[in-house]
C-alpha cells in the first residue's frame, strides 16, 4: 500500500514538473518571444483595417473596428504580464516592454482609437447638422436654418480638430473630404443669408417695440448684403428670405422729423400707422393677454411679423383647452380677425379649417411642440388686411 502511494505521489510530482516545464514562465524567452511576435503582428494589422480600404475610397465605419480594438487591448495586456512574469533578464524585459509600448502607442493610441473617435464625431455631430440644414432649406424655414447654421459654426470653430488626430493620411483626407469640407462650404454659403435674416429679425423686433428709427438703421445695412447673394431665382430658400426682407421693410416707416411751422409757430407731422404696423402692435398685445390669462398653460411672444411663438408650460394641457377655451377668443378679438381661410372667423367652417391644420393624432400641447400652424386670416382695424398668421409652438 505504501509503495503504491509512493509511486502515485512520484507520478504526480513528475506530471506537475512536466506541465510547469512547458508553461510560459518556465519556457522563458522562447514562449514569450512567440507571444511577443504575435501581438506585434496584431497591433501592426490594426491600422491597416481602416487605412487600406481608404486607398480604395472607402471609409470603414467605427462599428466594425471595436472588436479589433478590444482584442488588441487584451493581447497587449496579457503579453505585458507574461513578459514581466518570465525568466528573462530585467534588461530583456524592459527592452521588450519598451518596444511593445511604443508599438501600442503608434498603432492603437494614435491610430485606431482616434480614428474611431473621428469617425463617430463626423457621423454623429457634423452629418446630422448638415441634414438638419438641408431639411430646413427644403422647407424654406429661415429660423431653423439660422439655428442649424449657428450649431454648425460652433462645431467647425471648436471641435473639428478631432478629425486630424489619427495616423493614416489617406483615411484622414477621405474623412475630411466627405464631412468637413462640405460643412465648411455650407457654412460659407449660409453666412450672408443668415446675417440678413438676423438683421431682418432684429428690425422686426425693433418695429414691434415702436423703435422704427432704429429698425430703419438695421434695414439700411441689408441692401449691401443682398448684393452678395447668388441669384435668388435659383433657390426657393433665398426667395423666401427676400420676401421676408420686403415684408419687414414694408412694416418700417421712417420717422418724419418735426417740421418748423410758419409765423413762429412750431408743428410736427405724425406718422399714421400702416395696417400692418397696427396688426403687429395688436399681436404684441395678444401675447401680453395670453401671458396674463394662460401662463399656467403656455406663454407667448411676438417673434416676427404676423408671428406668435408659444412656449408650452404644461405639456399635458389639451389643445382644445388652450385654443378653444382661452386663446381663440383672444385671438379674434384682440387682432380684429374677421375671416379665417375666407370663412367668418366664428363660423364652423373656420373652426374646421383650423382643426385641419393640426394632426389628427395630436391631443395635447406636447404634440404641438416643434410645429407651426399657418392661418390665412383677414383682419379689419380700420381697413382690411389679409396676412398669413403663424403660430409657432416650442
Amino acid at each position: 500500500m505504501n509503495k503504491r502511494l509512493l509511486k502515485q505521489t512520484a507520478a504526480a510530482v513528475l506530471l506537475t514538473s512536466s506541465v510547469l516545464a512547458f508553461s510560459p514562465v518556465a519556457l522563458g524567452a522562447t514562449t514569450v518571444d512567440q507571444s511577443f511576435d504575435k501581438v506585434k503582428a496584431e497591433l501592426n494589422k490594426a491600422t491597416t483595417l481602416y487605412v487600406y480600404p481608404s486607398l480604395e475610397g472607402e471609409l470603414v465605419p467605427s462599428s466594425s473596428l471595436y472588436a479589433t480594438l478590444n482584442s488588441a487591448k487584451k493581447s497587449y495586456n496579457e503579453v505585458t504580464k507574461a513578459i514581466k512574469a518570465s525568466k528573462l533578464s530585467e534588461k530583456e524585459k524592459q527592452a521588450k516592454l519598451k518596444e511593445l509600448d511604443a508599438l501600442y502607442t503608434e498603432k492603437i493610441t494614435k491610430g485606431l482609437v482616434p480614428y474611431i473617435d473621428a469617425y463617430n464625431y463626423a457621423t454623429k455631430y457634423l452629418d446630422p447638422i448638415m441634414k438638419e440644414i438641408k431639411e430646413a432649406e427644403a422647407k424654406n424655414d429661415l429660423a431653423a436654418v439660422e439655428k442649424a447654421y449657428h450649431k454648425l459654426s460652433v462645431q467647425l470653430k471648436s471641435r473639428t480638430s478631432i478629425l486630424y488626430r489619427f495616423s493614416g493620411k489617406a483615411s484622414r483626407d477621405l474623412l475630411l473630404e466627405k464631412y468637413k469640407l462640405p460643412a465648411d462650404d455650407k457654412r460659407e454659403e449660409l453666412m450672408v443669408p443668415v446675417t440678413i435674416y438676423m438683421k431682418v429679425t432684429e428690425a422686426a423686433k425693433l418695429t414691434a417695440e415702436g423703435k422704427t428709427e432704429a429698425a430703419q438703421k438695421v434695414l439700411d445695412s441689408i441692401p449691401a448684403l443682398i448684393e452678395r447673394l447668388p441669384n435668388p431665382d435659383k433657390s426657393s430658400f433665398l426667395k423666401e428670405l427676400i420676401k421676408e426682407v420686403e415684408k419687414v421693410v414694408a412694416e418700417v416707416k421712417p420717422t418724419t422729423p418735426p417740421v418748423a411751422g410758419g409765423g413762429g409757430g412750431g408743428g410736427s407731422s405724425e406718422n399714421t400707422p400702416t395696417p400692418q404696423q397696427t396688426l403687429n402692435t395688436k399681436i404684441t398685445g395678444l401675447a401680453t393677454e395670453v401671458n396674463k390669462i394662460s401662463s399656467n398653460i403656455a406663454t407667448a411672444e411676438r417673434t416676427a411679423s404676423n408671428t406668435l411663438t408659444v412656449t408650452v408650460v404644461n405639456a399635458n394641457a389639451t389643445i382644445a383647452e388652450f385654443l378653444g377655451q382661452g386663446f381663440y377668443p383672444m385671438f379674434t378679438n384682440q387682432l380684429g380677425v374677421t375671416k379665417v381661410d375666407g370663412h367668418d372667423a366664428l363660423s364652423a367652417e373656420a373652426v374646421a379649417y383650423i382643426a385641419s391644420t393640426i394632426s389628427s393624432d395630436a391631443t395635447t400641447l406636447a404634440d404641438l411642440k416643434g410645429k407651426t400652424i399657418n392661418l390665412p386670416i383677414t383682419v379689419n382695424n380700420g381697413s382690411e388686411l389679409a396676412v398669413t398668421f403663424s403660430l409657432i409652438f416650442k
